[in-house]
């Protein structure tokens, strides 16, 4: 019956030292993601962006979500200070592209706030990028206000469309 005891005992000893072995593999399989945002001047006092989703794809197909809420931005805010969107960890692997979800915006134009009309809130945006196992990956974006902002109708009753243009500024690992 002893003999059975220390059987079962160092079975369960090799079991956890096994499990210990696959989760250190895990964990060094992975690698951080931190995504920051910038901008550059516009000519105008205010632009405010609503983001509300942001996806990363992997080469082959994966899709992962790496934020899903909604936060504000003041883009001109951005200038001074470019801010963290997220910092997650994500697999480790190269990366093709980068969606964003800008559902709501408004802008400030002598101190009065005008609604900015989206007419598509899905940004792609196209560049490679890898995660490297245990490290970090630093994407500053430029959501580039001057490019994005446009102005319709007459000059009673204009009408501010945003069709976000968004760069990558830089990559560091």
């Amino acid at each position: 019956m002893n003999k059975l005891k220390w059987m079962v005992f160092l079975m369960l000893v090799f079991l956890l030292s096994c499990s210990q072995v696959s989760n250190e593999n895990a964990q060094a399989q992975s690698g951080r993601l931190a995504i920051y945002l910038t901008d550059l001047p516009a000519g105008v006092e205010k632009v405010l962006v609503t983001i509300s989703a942001i996806d990363v794809h992997k080469t082959g197909g994966a899709s992962f979500t790496v934020f899903s809420g909604e936060r504000e931005y003041d883009l001109l805010e951005l200038q001074k200070n470019p801010e963290l969107l997220f910092d997650t960890s994500l697999e480790e692997g190269k990366y093709t592209q980068i969606r964003m979800q800008v559902t709501a915006g408004q802008i400030q134009i002598s101190g009065v706030l005008y609604p900015l009309i989206i007419p598509s809130s899905q940004v792609k945006i196209n560049r490679n990028f890898s995660v490297l196992s245990g490290g970090t990956t630093r994407i500053l974006l430029d959501f580039d206000a001057e490019k994005s902002l446009q102005v319709s109708g007459n000059p009673k009753n204009n009408k501010y469309i945003l069709r976000p243009v968004i760069l990558v500024k830089n990559i560091s690992y």
